[in-house]
């Protein structure tokens, strides 16, 4: 399975230039857009059929659906290929979904095939090994592990210009203290920027997996993490 679950778009600031990118395009693909479906979208690809669709919870309520029932179809994106010919759409959301699915390289390698253009979105790799929850140091003084970034993502996301790296992100995480952060250690909160990676891309995107030792590439990350958010 793809698509189990997924996460209220964090780059809010994006939506309008996504918008603008939908509205100008005539076939406009939503991958995994059962939870928070695009109305601008004119095809949606999803785990969960089209009657369950949350369709309360859409990011652009202003918009009617362009999709319909038969424009929506249930699938594992993850089982390529993907029913559309070469560069079929203009357009490809695909939000909140990379660093849920078992093979994000896979759906990158569809997403670029059918694909002209598209936004991408994830978490950004901070806000993966972030516990924004209050009094997370006290809590592990009382043996209670904090909730470290969204317990059932499986990749870190980052971002190179039009590059994607995705990390395992593993158990391993919440094993070392010195391996993810607090609000005690970042002093506030993560900004929207901080928190989340958008992505626009046009003509495509390369995508790589990085195997990395979790004991010694997670607190190298969380070390230079904290020196850019202290702007050091």
């Amino acid at each position: 399975m793809s698509v189990v679950y997924s996460a209220t778009m964090i780059l809010r600031s994006n939506l309008p230039r996504l918008r603008e990118c939908a509205l100008a395009a005539a076939r406009v693909l939503d991958i995994g857009g059962w939870y928070q479906p695009f109305n601008l979208a004119t095809h949606v690809i999803d785990l969960n059929p089209y009657a369950t669709r949350r369709a309360h919870e859409a990011l652009d309520p202003e918009d009617a659906e362009r999709f319909s029932e038969a424009t929506w179809q249930v699938a594992d994106v993850c089982v390529p290929p993907l029913s559309h010919p070469d560069k079929f759409f203009d357009f490809v959301v695909c939000s909140h979904l990379l660093e849920d699915v078992r093979d994000p390289l896979a759906v990158c390698r569809e997403i670029n095939r059918v694909g002209r253009a598209g936004y991408i979105e994830t978490p950004s790799r901070v806000r993966e090994i972030f516990a924004k929850g209050r009094m997370a140091a006290l809590g592990l003084l009382r043996g209670r592990v904090p909730e470290v970034g969204f317990y059932h993502h499986r990749w870190f996301v980052e971002a190179d210009g039009d590059h994607l790296r995705f990390t395992a992100k593993t158990a391993a995480l919440t094993e070392d203290r010195r391996q993810y952060l607090t609000r005690r250690d970042n002093g506030r909160k993560l900004t929207e920027a901080e928190s989340g990676l958008g992505l626009f891309w046009e003509g495509g995107f390369t995508c790589e997996e990085v195997f990395a030792d979790a004991r010694a590439d997670y607190p190298v990350f969380r070390r230079a993490a904290l020196a850019r958010l202290a702007g050091r």
